[in-house]
């Protein structure tokens, strides 16, 4: 779906190709199949992961299963034949569009527990305000790669990061956030305490770090050092976004909760009245969130699992 480094228009001059498949170049070919099955391979993963260890009834782990399954199409349209390839690229980013708006609603969920009612509404406020343009992206893709018409997708795909990774950017550094001021240890006891939540951590830097090299690469700066219209960037960084939902299915607050009492009880504090954590404290927390009961004790009985903390 991505592919053109296309430059704002009084930035960078516009490079412009015909829009097939790159069979005649290939460095272009050998680099967009690698991406696309190494997306596809890792979605298709995930999902058997995130199936076998999703909990009945819970809907943020649907979704998320979801949010793999929506897009696993569109790292398939490397096989599609002209003409067919435009039709086909076109179509399976459909599904692709949605899932990524789905992640951001994943990540509200995730993230809803450290967030006030206000700070909270507007997030996901504006995921709503977004999908005009997604509804116009769309649009663009099948004129664009059908050779119908240039113009909407040039104009508009310099600009969709914005559209696609705000709230994502937010959720890794309020994350940060709170585990450095909220929770009894760092990030390094952190990690030690449990591996997998320092892989989600760096997968999150790895998935913003692939989102500005997306931005480099489709505004020419890139241009240089990558085959004419391949752009792998987006590919990666969704697949540690993915990743990132998929090594904890649980929200942040459950997962840390969980991680901090069993630190604690570790390190000889085995009686826990009341959660660690006073998030009220927080500068994006009011005083509409309820005090913690006396009576909400964590239980230590269930074990670390392997995808996701039970």
């Amino acid at each position: 779906m991505r592919a053109p480094n296309i430059a704002w228009p009084g930035f960078l001059t516009l490079s412009r190709r015909t829009i097939q498949r790159p069979e005649d170049d290939p460095a272009a070919l050998v680099l967009e199949a690698w991406s696309q099955g190494l997306m596809t391979g890792s979605l298709v993963i995930m999902a058997a992961v995130t199936f076998a260890n999703m909990r009945r009834g819970v809907l943020l782990h649907k979704l998320i299963l979801l949010e793999l399954v929506l897009a696993t199409a569109h790292g398939t349209f490397i096989f599609a034949p002209d003409p067919v390839y435009g039709w086909y690229l076109a179509s399976t980013a459909i599904g692709l569009i949605i899932s990524w708006s789905l992640h951001n609603v994943i990540a509200w969920m995730k993230n809803r527990p450290f967030m006030g009612r206000k700070l909270s509404l507007f997030y996901i406020g504006t995921i709503v305000l977004a999908q005009p343009y997604w509804a116009v992206e769309i649009y663009a893709n099948f004129t664009y790669f059908n050779n119908i018409s240039l113009v909407a997708y040039e104009k508009i795909r310099p600009w969709e990061a914005l559209f696609r990774d705000p709230w994502w950017i937010y959720t890794t550094c309020n994350l940060f956030w709170v585990v450095k001021i909220h929770y009894n240890f760092g990030l390094i006891e952190l990690v030690r305490e449990c591996p997998r939540f320092g892989l989600m951590l760096g997968s999150m830097c790895l998935s913003i770090l692939f989102s500005v090299a997306d931005v480099l690469s489709v505004t020419g700066v890139l241009s240089a050092a990558m085959p004419t219209g391949i752009n792998p960037f987006w590919k990666l960084c969704f697949m540690f976004k993915c990743l990132c939902d998929t090594i904890i299915l649980d929200d942040f607050k459950t997962a840390l909760d969980k991680l901090s009492t069993g630190w604690l009880a570790r390190n000889g504090m085995h009686t826990i009245g009341q959660h660690t954590v006073d998030f009220r404290s927080h500068p994006t927390f009011k005083d509409e969130r309820a005090p913690p009961n006396a009576d909400d004790n964590i239980s230590f009985k269930y074990s670390v699992s392997a995808v996701h903390i039970e």
